[in-house]
């Protein structure tokens, strides 16, 4: 199975009526989410973050106050996550692509040849030659016997060259929780980052609720805050 180009892969909505937006966004990550005692596999594709504004007017374009808008695509359905200053938490919504818009597509591209690194020199090798690096990430949660399939481009990659070493740093990523009871599969994801140097654990830090400040000034904000370890089976891919 060849990588996925998440540089030219993208989520497109294309509204009911014409005199409406069009929006196409890039990619940032993926998560198959597979459960084992029923043999069910559904895609999930993390579209990339861009600012709240006005469209097609004089001026000022950015929205005040601003937020972060984001979200996670699946076939049929999509969920929504704004963040902003004045929230503490993301504000999620739920929907159904063809109830909101004329239609959304997925765009997902692979690239002609990806090559599994499996020894430090080669990845290290593969880095320093400038290739397109990704990663997947697979997870197992022996309670519910649900495995999560995680995909993502290595937007940063450290490399050490005597001894080779390697450490993967890289997000933003889609992150499910297993543990959680959600009304449809696409809200069990948080949002994370995560960092390895070996093929068989991972550390997730996950984007949530902080408080911040102390008595009269504690404030609550939404940032990277909480670390997650986790059993993993890690491959590192380069692609052509």
């Amino acid at each position: 199975m060849n990588a996925i180009d998440f540089s030219n892969s993208y989520m497109t909505w294309f509204p009911q009526h014409k005199g409406d937006n069009i929006a196409r966004i890039q990619l940032d990550a993926a998560c198959t989410l597979i459960d084992d005692k029923t043999g069910a596999t559904k895609q999930f594709y993390l579209i990339a973050p861009c600012r709240s504004e006005r469209m097609y007017l004089e001026t000022p374009l950015f929205q005040m106050p601003n937020y972060e808008f984001c979200g996670i695509w699946a076939a049929e359905d999509f969920l929504i996550i704004r963040t902003g200053w004045e929230s503490g938490r993301d504000n999620r919504q739920y929907g159904i692509g063809r109830e909101r818009w004329l239609d959304t597509r997925l765009d997902v591209r692979t690239f002609a040849h990806t090559e599994v690194l499996t020894e430090d020199p080669a990845i290290v090798k593969a880095t320093l030659d400038n290739l397109a690096l990704s990663a997947r990430t697979e997870l197992y949660d022996p309670a519910t016997g649900r495995r999560a399939l995680l995909e993502y481009p290595i937007k940063t990659m450290n490399v050490q060259q005597e001894p080779p070493r390697f450490q993967v740093d890289t997000g933003p990523l889609i992150l499910p929780d297993f543990t959680v009871t959600v009304t449809h599969p696409i809200e069990c994801f948080e949002m994370a980052h995560v960092v390895y140097n070996v093929m068989d654990k991972a550390e997730f830090v996950l984007r949530k609720p902080v408080v911040i400040g102390t008595g009269e000034h504690q404030a609550t904000t939404t940032d990277y805050s909480v670390i997650q370890f986790a059993a993993a089976r890690n491959e590192i891919l380069a692609s052509q």
